[in-house]
């Protein structure tokens, strides 16, 4: 048997494979920020289908009070960020988990890339970097806001476990707040939150401190958390090690290693465009999981790029990461697993033509290539 179908544990939590859906915006929220009786049948095909453990596309922690009036069959965010949205999350977990699958929340807050016509006010962030791709200015917070926003954070941690979910992940990569905190090209604070490694982890310490108040030391605690920014100035992975060691000490239990922001999405793009074309460019945060896998002694889960199944099983057997973790594959498969399982081991149908993210923000998540004849594309060495 692939060591991808032996069994692992993130805290007591105890998943029946290696394969992990890392999170995507789906889009398929309410008018009340509620899950859509469509969010639930993606999931429950997606446990159906084998996957160990589902993360959910990103849930706010703090609703827009401005977005733009909902119209059924547009997309439309998810949020965690009120008592009365537990019953209807729980009704989400007691699908995946008929199925024997594993589903944990992702948390998010978009700070400095937040859009201010959705927002209804300036994005906020720990200091006044503007982003050079928006153009958007944010408004730096102040202390008591940061304070308040780890509570936000931390309640989020709570409701999550009230709604049946296994786990909770933070959102700490992509440019998004936890990541504005992290990283020196957004924070440039000169008080207890920013300056040295330490205070630029207080943010999240803290947060992962007061949910674990609020949740038990036995409720895992996961963060994606960008190990590169790939801007001059950004969090690289020395410091990204020294940090993950800060917050596993606080309390977390399992880190997902992604990288980049959206100022350094050409970067990544460029990368992914080589994995299509190149076996050995996939995976392509390889290098960052090993150097975190040295320096901290939990559950590693890695992302990017993976569509070989003899890619994914070499990351797993040669300890490079413990889970392997994939988003557009299950859009376009969400059988994936399960056809693995039955022995078909060919590479993933999904082409990595990104339409399927590209049109979320305009159309509900789904696959565009699905169905449609795969362009040859010859695997290198």
């Amino acid at each position: 048997m692939s060591i991808l179908f032996t069994r692992a544990r993130i805290n007591n939590l105890e998943m029946q494979n290696r394969f992990v859906r890392s999170a995507t915006f789906e889009g398929m929220g309410t008018a009340n920020w509620g899950p859509a009786e469509s969010l639930g049948v993606l999931y429950g095909n997606l446990a159906d289908g084998g996957v160990g453990l589902i993360v959910t596309g990103g849930a706010f922690v703090e609703r827009y009070k401005k977005f733009p009036q909902f119209k059924s069959g547009a997309p439309h965010p998810v949020a965690i960020d009120n008592d009365s949205l537990i019953d209807e999350w729980r009704r989400i977990t007691e699908g995946v988990h008929k199925h024997g699958s594993r589903i944990v929340m992702q948390i998010t807050h978009l700070g400095r890339q937040d859009n201010p016509v959705l927002r209804g006010t300036d994005p906020i962030a720990p200091s006044l970097v503007p982003d050079r791709i928006s153009g958007f200015a944010p408004r730096p917070m102040t202390v008591k806001e940061i304070q308040d926003m780890v509570e936000r954070f931390a309640q989020a941690c709570r409701r999550t476990r009230e709604a049946g979910f296994d786990g909770v992940q933070l959102h700490g990569g992509h440019g998004f707040l936890i990541s504005n905190f992290l990283s020196p090209y957004t924070n440039v604070r000169t008080d207890q939150y920013g300056g040295a490694t330490e205070n630029r982890s207080r943010f999240v310490v803290e947060i992962v401190k007061r949910a674990r108040e609020l949740t038990g030391d036995d409720y895992p605690l996961m963060i994606k958390m960008n190990c590169d920014d790939f801007v001059p100035g950004g969090l690289v992975v020395d410091e990204a090690v020294r940090i993950a060691g800060i917050i596993v000490e606080a309390g977390i239990d399992c880190i997902e290693v992604t990288g980049g922001i959206r100022e350094s999405a050409g970067y990544i793009r460029r990368l992914d465009a080589l994995a299509t074309r190149n076996v050995n460019r996939e995976a392509y945060f390889q290098t960052l999981s090993v150097a975190l896998k040295k320096g901290v002694d939990v559950p590693i889960i890695l992302v990017g790029g993976m569509r070989t199944p003899s890619v994914m099983e070499n990351v797993v057997r040669e300890k490079i990461a413990d889970f392997v973790a994939l988003a557009r594959p299950f859009i376009c498969e969400p059988d994936l697993i399960r056809k693995l399982k039955a022995g078909d081991w060919s590479t993933s149908k999904c082409a990595s033509c990104n339409t399927c993210l590209k049109n979320a923000f305009v159309h509900p998540l789904r696959c565009y290539e699905a169905g449609r004849p795969k362009k040859q594309s010859a695997k290198e060495g």
